[in-house]
């Protein structure tokens, strides 16, 4: 099934109503705003009237994105220092957005297992990264996961 074509005549991936979808929001919507510093809450209300997700699913995305800007400084820290052998600018934009997102959700999202923020993080980056993303994500996860402490 595909979704609406956006104002340049590409076609929108429509998204799941679900957890996994809030995720893709969240992802598409934090690639905006590194666009467009300074844009979120203008690329959440856009976004979020063409994603078409529940009330909850649209929440958990809103609230995913913002934690992923609002502590961006610590989680790129945390994903330096844990990314051995990976200065920050060798780690393509979107593994290091997908990594933000997923090192947020294990961090500030109580509710969420490690292993299922791990788990959605690496199958976004095998979605939308290039061939070992899913690999590279996967690992830096794990590491940020295991230096805090969390629960796998």
């Amino acid at each position: 099934m595909t979704g609406a074509a956006d104002e340049w005549g590409v076609e929108e991936e429509e998204l799941p109503d679900s957890r996994t979808g809030a995720r893709r929001l969240a992802l598409e919507v934090l690639y905006w705003e590194v666009a467009s510093p300074g844009q979120l809450e203008e690329a959440l209300r856009q976004r979020a009237t063409a994603a078409g997700l529940r009330r909850e699913n649209l929440e958990f995305a809103s609230r995913l994105a913002r934690a992923a800007v609002e502590h961006a400084e610590e989680l790129h820290g945390l994903i330096s220092s844990t990314a051995t052998n990976w200065t920050s600018d060798r780690i393509a934009r979107l593994d290091g957005l997908v990594l933000r997102l997923g090192a947020a959700e294990l961090l500030y999202f109580d509710d969420v297992p490690g292993r299922v923020a791990i788990d959605e993080a690496v199958e976004l980056a095998r979605t939308y990264g290039g061939g070992q993303s899913h690999a590279f994500v996967n690992g830096v996860l794990d590491g940020i996961a295991r230096a805090r402490g969390i629960r796998l």
